[in-house]
């Protein structure tokens, strides 16, 4: 055992909720253990909050407000937990939550704090995090979760498993990662390597990869050989003999052959295909099969990195099997099937080569243990393999391949050579990949920067109803004063309380290459121009006043406070380029004394600042005529500047559909391009949508889907309902939510389309259905959308009040979701900038352009209750102008047939009940 045996505690709170800053402590449990893991004393009391428990919280603790009546506040009880502690080192998982809340009720120990979770994530940087999975792992029983005692133990218990694991590591290896942590957290340190292993300040070379070869390239047919339908049906008909519970189904098969058509024709193709067709093998298993047979490449674009990896662990391999069944492949491995994210995803070897020129830095010392035990045995390099906490993530891209040039340097550097770069691995596996799956905020990163993904013919977009707002996104600007600082700060960040100084410009090697003067002159270059950010930004805070999002007119524009943004970008456009030009002077000098990991990353550091620059001249001077401008705030308070273009189906029709242009202008578009989703189609046709994503001229095919809602669903919208503009409105959604809620026995989930009005009519509601033991979780106070569809899922007695997250991309199957309830037709903010001057472009902006937008977002919330086909459930729309205007029908008949009810709430209750009960 390493050093000394001494006293810990390890400790473990019960609270209210999820947030120190707002919630309260409900239970503590505490042990005293020593060195050689010999329990010595307990501390277990309940306190009481001075506030209800929520019942979420009740229903995982098991602690109500019963149980905490009689017991006492915490401050009666202060005294006694710090004499428990005395001054013991404690033991926590995630210990910093639990010392914040004591803190937070005035109690704070002398001794030092050990976290479990930090511990297990530098032993086992891809392993578990929770502290049941952690204690699994370790072959540690916890009987009992979610009581402070039991966590406590079971938390004494793992960090004594995590000693021994650390004791059982090689000594060098075990010496060289506890002078690391010892930069960092000396206490933890000690834990790890012992007093004498840390004492010594030398540390070796990190760890780096081993060399790799990449895979044979694809053979491509020299003549194209089409897939045909009936090839198709074969492999759909073999699914059923290798995937537990798959049924067949004739909408399935359809898209199947009209993407094999779209491979063996070519063109352009909207698919529409309705919850439950199985969309992702119907356009999975006529990709595989053509790329394999004329090896080609095809690139599947999904909306998000969760649903790539989705693609990736759930569908693919059920393809493969399909594919084994049928006889195309032997083995897996045959088709060959990758992921490609975007740089900033992958660890860069250079910067981790040169990592010590760094480890001065708090957040550099705080993730150099991680990737020291990672780094070795990865094979990918990708962040997403680790689990990191909020200092690990905020250091990250320092150490990753983001704004890197060394693929494109002459001669490449040895690790790039050899197979080392991870970045390189990854792109020369998507090279000789049939299939590869990326993000749409990737395929459009491609499109504007280019030499991300290798040359492709085949394009397939799922969830293409993202398309047009992630392009929005990657076309536009967002300049704010934290971008501008984070720049300054890479090249140097001054000395502060417990910080020593950071940045390029105070590594030793810099200071040894560059004159005294020259040094002192780029540091005062840096501070110039962070003295100069204020200004312009807080001219633009002033502009935007009160409101969120502040549109950027020609009045705006003519007014004096806009004299004053101009005025503080003159001065700090001025001071940022005087700092390139004497950043600019240096890199030679750096080069010229051998320093040139030094010289690369200011080369780095100054194109930044060279971007920011120019995307701030573009955006205060731009003539807003093609372009969107608007200040937003930021959750610090501060502004920022935005853009986006006015029109964005131009861009994707030109870059993305036609990326292939010559230097000529003329160019040969994609030769495949499928684009489909589950709602596609607004007013009847898929028009508006293939305009929104320049697939003006694609062919179109629309699927209904194989559920009966006509069994499954019932319908309801209320009679005499006030309208949403209406006061007495909240209250009576609150009433209906309730009310429906206590009849389906919770499984809801109620959509907003704001989140003031979701938090009122929440905390309305929440007496009524917590005191029949149904649980109010709100979005954004009671956990992230994860951390409430999970918890919908173990514990249905629950109504998760949730805004734009939920309408989309949430998938409960089974009886946990039962209600689901729109409160308000989901019209776009008229006033949101982008919305605003797009409708501009109408002659009639609400029907042409607002109404369909509502409507699709309208069948994206519908869609989220039925997800399998023996589901069945309510849907409630409160909203009573689905029934009162003219427009109301189309949103009905956007939607499948069901079971329609109109008739008072209490009636729509009893329905509820009955609908259920079958």
């Amino acid at each position: 055992m390493f050093g000394a045996p001494r006293s810990y505690v390890a400790l473990d709170l019960e609270t209210t909720g999820l947030d120190p800053s707002h919630d309260r402590i409900t239970e503590i449990g505490a042990v005293r253990f020593d060195g050689e893991g010999r329990e010595l004393a307990v501390f277990e009391r309940l306190v009481n909050p001075g506030r209800p428990i929520p019942l979420f919280i009740a229903q995982m603790t098991g602690i109500t407000d019963a149980d905490v009546r009689d017991a006492p506040p915490f401050a009666a009880l202060a005294d006694d937990l710090a004499a428990f502690v005395g001054e013991s080192a404690i033991v926590g998982q995630n210990v910093a939550f639990d010392l914040n809340f004591l803190a937070k009720a005035g109690l704070e120990f002398e001794g030092p704090s050990l976290d479990t979770l930090r511990f297990a994530r530098i032993l086992f940087p891809e392993g578990p995090g929770a502290l049941g999975e952690l204690a699994a792992e370790l072959g540690i029983e916890m009987p009992v979760a979610h009581r402070a005692l039991a966590d406590a133990r079971a938390t004494a218990s793992v960090f004594l498993a995590l000693r021994r694991r650390a004791e059982a590591l090689p000594a060098g290896e075990r010496a060289s990662l506890a002078r690391l942590v010892a930069l960092d957290e000396p206490h933890l340190a000690r834990e790890l390597g012992g007093d004498e292993a840390v004492a010594d300040e030398g540390w070796e070379a990190p760890a780096l990869p081993e060399p790799w070869k990449p895979p044979e390239p694809l053979e491509r047919a020299e003549v194209p050989d089409p897939v045909t339908a009936e090839e198709v049906r074969e492999a759909l008909a073999g699914a059923a003999r290798v995937l537990e519970r798959f049924e067949e189904r004739p909408q399935q098969a359809e898209m199947a052959e009209a993407v094999a058509g779209a491979f063996a024709d070519g063109g352009q193709w909207l698919i529409e295909a309705g919850t439950g067709v199985g969309k992702s093998l119907a356009y999975l298993i006529p990709a595989a099969l053509h790329a394999l047979r004329n090896g080609e490449r095809v690139v599947i674009s999904t909306n998000t990195i969760a649903l790539q990896e989705q693609l990736l662990g759930k569908d693919v391999p059920a393809l493969r099997e399909i594919l084994r069944e049928a006889g195309v492949i032997a083995e897996p491995e045959e088709l060959r099937v990758t992921q490609l994210k975007g740089r900033a995803n992958y660890l860069c070897v250079r910067r981790w080569a040169n990592q010590q020129a760094s480890l001065a830095e708090p957040g550099i010392a705080h993730l150099a243990p991680t990737l020291t035990r990672w780094v070795p045995h990865t094979e990918t390099g990708d962040r997403s393999e680790l689990r990191l906490d909020r200092d690990a993530h905020a250091a990250w891209p320092r150490f990753s391949a983001a704004d890197t040039d060394c693929l494109s340097a002459r001669p490449r550097p040895s690790f790039v050579r050899d197979g080392r770069c991870f970045l390189q691995r990854a792109r020369q596996r998507a090279a000789s990949a049939h299939l590869i799956i990326v993000n749409h905020s990737l395929l459009l990163a491609d499109v504007t920067k280019g030499s991300v993904l290798p040359s492709y013919d085949r394009l397939i977009i799922d969830e293409a109803q993202n398309l047009e707002g992630v392009a929005t996104q990657q076309f536009g600007r967002q300049v704010g004063p934290s971008q501008v600082q984070a720049a300054l700060d890479a090249i140097y960040h001054p000395p502060a309380p417990n910080r020593r100084a950071s940045g390029i410009a105070a590594r030793t090697g810099f200071l040894v290459a560059l004159p005294q003067e020259e040094s002192d002159a780029l540091i005062d270059a840096v501070q110039a121009a962070g003295e100069r950010i204020a200004a312009p930004f807080n001219a633009l805070q002033a502009l935007r006043g009160d409101e969120y999002r502040l549109r950027i007119t020609s009045a705006v524009r003519s007014g004096d406070e806009w004299d004053l943004v101009e005025a503080g970008w003159a001065a700090l456009d001025g001071a940022l380029k005087r700092l390139i030009q004497r950043g600019g002077g240096a890199v030679p000098l750096l080069r010229d004394n051998g320093r040139t990991d030094e010289a690369d990353e200011m080369d780095i550091a100054l194109r930044q600042l060279r971007d920011i620059v120019g995307e701030l001249e573009a955006l205060v001077g731009s003539s807003g005529q093609e372009t969107i401008l608007w200040v937003s705030g930021n959750r610090d308070g501060t502004s920022a500047l935005n853009s986006a273009p006015l029109e964005v189906s131009p861009l994707l029709e030109s870059a993305l559909f036609n990326p292939r242009a010559g230097e000529d202008g003329t160019g040969e578009p994609l030769r495949t391009v499928v684009a489909t989703s589950a709602t596609l189609m607004a007013g009847g046709s898929m028009a508006f949508t293939a305009e929104q994503m320049g697939l003006a001229e694609a062919d179109t095919l629309q699927l209904g889907s194989p559920f009966d809602y006509e069994r499954s669903t019932l319908l309801a919208t209320p009679a005499s309902f006030p309208d949403p503009g209406d006061r007495a409105y909240e209250e009576a959604a609150a009433a209906a939510i309730t009310k429906l809620a206590l009849a389906s026995e919770g499984r809801a989930l109620a959509l907003f389309t704001s989140h003031a009005s979701l938090q009122r009519v929440a905390e309305l509601s929440r007496g009524a259905l917590e005191g029949e033991g149904i649980s109010v979780l709100v979005q954004g106070r009671d956990g992230s959308p994860r951390q409430l569809t999970s918890h919908l899922r173990e514990h249905s007695r629950a109504v998760i009040f949730g805004t734009t997250s939920f309408w989309e991309g949430i998938d409960i199957r089974g009886e946990a979701l039962s209600l689901v309830v729109i409160a308000r037709l989901p019209f776009p903010v008229p006033t949101d900038p982008i919305h605003e001057t797009r409708s501009e472009l109408y002659d009639d902006p609400f029907r042409d352009y607002s109404l369909p937008l509502a409507i699709l977002r309208f069948r994206q919330g519908f869609g989220r209750l039925i997800r399998d086909r023996e589901d069945r459930g309510v849907v409630a729309v409160l909203d009573s102008r689905v029934r009162t205007r003219r427009y109301g029908a189309e949103f009905l008949d956007a939607i499948p047939d069901c079971t329609r009810l109109t008739a008072n709430v209490g009636t729509i209750a009893a329905r509820t009940r009955e609908w259920l009960a079958r």
